[in-house]
């Protein structure tokens, strides 16, 4: 169920959904790969972007990478205000903590929190 939430899928993009997810008023964006795994528990104010939706020069002129794949995994919490950005991974279980922004993959079973999200618990179990 994804009550209130706005996805934006551009051309070329694509959007997989998993089973039992939910996400209340929050912000999808895709223009190249979202993945949102089963039974993940999604807070209102996220945003979950896989683009920068504009090409950014490096110091030499050449184009970086506008779009990045996103995969979460199955049964991840991410709690109200993060931001998730193009090219993470975020393992299974775990647990994403209200306002962080995520630039790096996560692991299974961890808890992250801050500016850039950085793991501040392992092993982690959330029902």
């Amino acid at each position: 169920m994804y009550e209130g939430a706005a996805i934006v899928v551009v051309d070329g993009g694509k959007l997989i959904l998993g089973r039992n997810s939910y996400m209340n008023e929050s912000l999808i964006q895709c223009a190249n790969s979202i993945t949102i795994g089963d039974n993940c528990a999604i807070a209102g104010d996220v945003l979950i972007q896989d683009t920068d939706f504009h090409p950014i020069l490096d110091k030499d002129g050449n184009h970086k990478a506008v779009s990045k794949p996103i995969v979460i995994g199955d049964n991840v919490w991410i709690c109200a205000k993060a931001t998730i950005l193009k090219g993470v991974t975020i393992g299974d279980g775990a647990i994403i903590a209200a306002g962080a922004v995520v630039t790096k993959d996560v692991p299974a079973r961890c808890l992250v929190a801050g500016n850039p999200a950085k793991v501040v618990r392992e092993n982690v179990i959330w029902k």
